[in-house]
């Protein structure tokens, strides 16, 4: 009579515990697929990006295509805004004339990766100034003071690649600018600012 009861207790445990896990199941079940209902877990409550859903859309810009700003004595076209990037980066194309290039500045947010597609520059960041040709790449972080010039005979052609992307937004508002007259300094500082750029007082080149 023992061991019979005592497999009896033994069974009405595992029926109730089969029951229970019944139940338990049952509710999961109606919480993740009732219409409507939230999922228990998503991509966002995990900080991860959902891999089924792009960043951004690709982007395919036509060799004419862009917008145009002619500042500092370059005539810089944007390729792809930062609109299109999720902010992540902008590119445009800058073409220099000879001896042609922006004055000594630093950028508080961007870094910046200059390709050379056409010419001969001169860029000068920190205390080094170096030559890049064509198919040349140089990277400039932000919060390094740098200029470029254009030291060929021809005009010069560079993609510059800025990230994270927004400062277009400075060509934009420079070239509403009055044109046919020298800059106001005043007001380009005034834009600079609200962009994190800062122009600085030039030294000289160091000896090479």
């Amino acid at each position: 009579m023992v061991n019979r009861r005592k497999w009896l207790d033994v069974g009405r445990y595992l029926t109730v515990r089969r029951l229970g896990l019944a139940v338990i199941a049952a509710l999961l079940s109606l919480v993740i697929l009732a219409p409507g209902s939230r999922p228990l877990l998503t991509w966002a409550d995990t900080g991860e990006a959902d891999p089924s859903e792009p960043a951004a859309a690709p982007v395919w810009v036509e060799a004419d295509a862009g917008t145009s700003w002619k500042i500092f004595g370059l005539e810089i076209v944007g390729k792809i805004m930062s609109a299109q990037t999720d902010g992540a980066y902008s590119v445009v194309i800058s073409t220099t004339p000879p001896e042609g290039g922006p004055p000594l500045h630093v950028h508080e947010h961007e870094d910046e990766l200059f390709y050379i597609i056409q010419g001969t520059y001169e860029f000068r960041f920190g205390d080094e100034t170096i030559l890049a040709s064509a198919g040349d790449l140089v990277h400039l972080p932000a919060h390094i003071p740098h200029k470029f010039r254009n030291v060929g005979s021809e005009p010069g052609m560079a993609m510059n690649t800025m990230t994270p992307g927004g400062f277009e937004r400075f060509f934009v508002e420079i070239d509403q600018l009055p044109k046919g007259q020298p800059l106001d300094r005043s007001q380009v500082a005034a834009i600079a600012s609200r962009y994190g750029l800062q122009f600085l007082p030039e030294s000289p080149s160091p000896e090479r």
